[in-house]
């Protein structure tokens, strides 16, 4: 009987829920509709006839059904054809527009969706906008009819169906392409060879207009400044032959002749700091550009010389303007830059260029601070100031420091544990290669170098005290818009373990892979890294960022030490150290999939593996991998998970073994629009990691143990759940329900959901910005 009761609240507050929503389903949504309008509902299933099933005819279909596809109140995930069926947005609009009380404000503004109406979707409008894009791609004779019907249940509720004909696709026949005597000067431009139009191709109005660019920025690229893309005119003609197009490409009527003749530079001046109440103090010459300015001069002559390629008795080119303007942002030294060109001599066809920089401040300092609450009883501040020197040498350096601090305490059996941490960083990032006989060379694309200087005491109560000092630098090479390379020449860390307790000897001395993997050691390594993004690009609904990671430690090291005739079973050491050494890969891709505005599908695919060797048995703890979190897999809590089929003893202290040589981990997310900025997400998170070599402190827990694939299979974490997203347009706050399916180690569940108690298997996370 107690059990039975149980239950009842739950059925009652279940029915009274159901109860409200029939109510509101119920309840009309035309009452208030204006006199003599009709609420649109949707479109019905658009109808093709004589549909092109090429690659082209699907393009064409799918940028029509984009012009009458126009979602109705209440839309299900932004659908032009189904609605939820509990019509809230509009419940709250009829009842709460004539609302003056606060609360009945705040329902109104969160909730309410204003009536879609029929005539403001104008089918007929959208029939022929529809008629016109598949035109644009090639099919003529398409034709879009559009008709209404009417609901039966409610005569003021109208749906639209759209009737699609196709037609057959018209190709192009001849093209007499731009020549090179429409030019006062000779262009040197060869149409043909550059075009993307070609005889037989189906016309397609978008390639039209590349083909325009093309042609404008090779003669842009040439000396043409006054040349525009819309000088170009493409004249057609269908009357030859059936679905055959007759193109002949020439200049529009009325064209200037400055646009058809190429510019040379004159005058190049360059203005630093000057204004109406800023006037001219001083000016000196630089490589044939004359430089002014009002104050001291803050940035190097030959900084500033190196980064103008527009310059006297040149022809002007695009791509040297383009190349001037980005290298004088990138020094970080000004905080606008604008060219302009005016006429010289229009009968020589020269032009004078003026360059306008407006100096940055020099300084700038940041200050952040948060409290931190954890699931282990720890809790406190943290605190992080810094201050940046911008032009620091006069070379568009940043010089920055930053000294940080956490405090976190919890009370234990009656006794108050304290742990802290504390550190600071010295910084020097320039835009140039600093490396010595490399830091006047000068590319065209984006680089930049990071040499860094850092120290912090980690201080864990009850367990350790750790110091640790490093050094880094990082050469960051930008040539194409969406690929990046990074290089790590040097990144020397070193790790002093210099106090631990009493009872964090005991747990080292029942686990010596993990006081291998803590001991004090010095870190030297070199690295790589590659970053492909393409989100730059127009890819339409596709979006791929792909990261390759490999860096290795001691191995320059060693090859150095090899000439001393160090024994290879001897332990080498750097400065009294001993020194780790180890291979590390890693490699993260992510796709994103945009079915329409309001809904995409993000996945990820993450894999790393360490490989320790000579002087190191067991990777540095710091580099090794885990799972779980808010950004891994959200079911389980960090380094919860692993390695292996390996199941943490059930203490306090378990959470340091979750660690491993190698990570496989896949994330799946459905991202949808709910309210305005409300997002929701329902997601599936799958992983683990393992050893690569056998443990007996760890048994299951390494590749090596493996005997068959279904027994990999049941090694793979598997956790889904839920999630909210509010989106404030500068970050996104992310609250995250993540829910257990399957874990790696024997629970006694015999079934592929071997959870045995489901509230447990529930985790909650509270995060800024995406997952992945």
């Amino acid at each position: 009987m107690t059990k039975r009761s149980n239950h009842i609240p739950l059925l009652a507050e279940g029915s009274f829920a159901l109860l409200i929503l029939l109510l509101l389903s119920a309840c009309s949504i035309t009452a208030h509709l204006p006199e003599g309008e009709q609420l649109y509902i949707g479109i019905g299933k658009t109808q093709i006839i004589n549909q092109d099933h090429s690659k082209q005819g699907k393009e064409a279909i799918e940028a029509a059904k984009k012009e009458i596809s126009v979602p109705p109140n209440d839309s299900f995930l932004g659908s032009a054809r189904y609605r939820f069926p509990i019509h809230l947005g509009l419940w709250v609009y009829n009842s709460y527009q004539d609302d003056s009380t606060f609360l009945g404000k705040k329902i109104y503004k969160m909730f309410a969706s204003e009536p879609i109406l029929l005539n403001n979707v104008s089918p007929q409008i959208r029939s022929r906008l529809a008629q016109n894009v598949l035109r644009e791609h090639g099919y003529f004779d398409a034709i879009v009819r559009d008709s209404i019907a009417l609901e039966p249940k409610d005569s003021l509720q109208a749906r639209v169906h759209y009737t699609i004909d196709m037609g057959l696709p018209y190709q192009l026949g001849s093209i007499q392409y731009l020549s090179d005597s429409a030019f006062v000067a000779k262009s040197h431009l060869d149409h043909a060879a550059i075009s993307t139009l070609h005889k037989g191709d189906q016309f397609n109005l978008n390639k039209i207009l590349e083909d325009r660019e093309i042609v404008s920025s090779h003669l842009r690229n040439n000396g043409y400044y006054y040349y525009t893309p819309e000088a170009l005119v493409y004249r057609i003609d269908t009357a030859i032959a059936p679905q055959s197009i007759d193109m002949r490409i020439g200049f529009k009527d009325g064209l200037e002749p400055r646009s058809l003749v190429p510019w040379k530079i004159g005058k190049v001046t360059f203005d630093i700091g000057i204004s109406p109440s800023s006037p001219v103090r001083d000016s000196t010459l630089i490589d044939s550009i004359k430089l002014r300015y009002n104050e001291t001069r803050t940035t190097r002559l030959s900084v500033l010389g190196k980064r103008v390629f527009l310059r006297p008795g040149s022809l002007y080119s695009q791509l040297n303007e383009q190349n001037t303007r980005q290298a004088l942002t990138r020094l970080g030294a000004f905080s606008a830059t604008d060219l302009s060109f005016s006429i010289a001599d229009s009968n020589l066809h020269i032009l004078n260029l003026h360059i306008t920089s407006t100096p940055d401040k020099a300084w700038d300092a940041t200050l952040e601070g948060a409290i931190r609450f954890k699931s282990n009883g720890f809790k406190g501040p943290g605190l992080r100031a810094s201050v940046a020197k911008r032009n620091v040498f006069g070379g568009g350096e940043q010089l920055s420091a930053s000294l940080y601090g956490s405090y976190e305490n919890a009370s234990k059996t009656g006794s108050l544990l304290h742990s802290y941490e504390f550190g600071s960083d010295l910084s020097l990032s320039a835009p140039s290669i600093l490396f010595p006989g490399l830091s006047s060379l000068l590319l065209t694309f984006p680089t930049n170098s990071d040499i860094t200087l850092s120290a912090s005491i980690v201080n864990r109560a009850r367990y350790f005290r750790m110091a640790s000092l490093g050094a880094s630098a990082n050469y960051l090479f930008n040539p194409k818009e969406h690929h990046k390379h990074r290089f790590t020449a040097l990144r020397l860390q070193y790790n002093f373990l210099s106090h631990r307790s009493e009872e964090f000897n005991r747990i080292l001395a029942e686990n010596t892979t993990l006081g291998l993997s803590l001991k004090s050691q010095f870190i030297p390594q070199i690295g790589y890294t590659y970053t492909y993004d393409d989100i730059i690009e127009d890819r339409g609904s596709h979006h791929v960022w792909l990261e390759l990671f490999v860096s290795e430690a001691g191995n320059i090291t060693n090859a150095i030490q090899s000439f001393g005739k160090k024994k290879y079973n001897e332990t080498k050491k750097l400065l009294g150290v001993p020194y780790a050494q180890f291979v590390k890969l890693m490699g993260d891709l992510h796709y994103t999939y945009t079915i329409n505005p309001n809904q995409t599908i993000a996945t990820r695919f993450s894999t790393g593996a360490i490989f320790s060797y000579g002087n190191s048995s067991v990777a540095p703890y710091s580099e090794q991998f885990y799972v779980g979190g808010a950004n891994s897999i959200r079911a389980f809590t960090v380094r919860s998970i692993g390695p292996g089929s390996y199941q943490p003893k059930n203490d306090k202290y378990s959470f340091i073994d979750q660690s491993g040589d190698f990570k496989l981990e896949m994330n799946m997310e459905w991202r949808f629009r709910l309210i305005k900025a409300l997002q929701g997400a329902i997601f599936f998170d799958a992983g683990n990691i393992w050893l690569l070599n056998k443990d007996t402190n760890r048994p299951g827990g390494s590749l090596q143990e493996l005997t068959s694939f279904k027994q990999f299979i049941n090694q793979i974490a598997l956790g889904s759940g839920f999630g909210i997203r509010y989106d404030l347009g500068y970050f996104v706050i992310r609250g995250d329900v993540g829910i257990g399916l399957h874990v790696p180690y024997d629970t006694g569940v015999s079934s592929y959901y071997n959870i045995p108690d489901f509230w447990k298997s529930v985790d909650f996370h509270l995060a800024i910005g995406y997952p992945f």
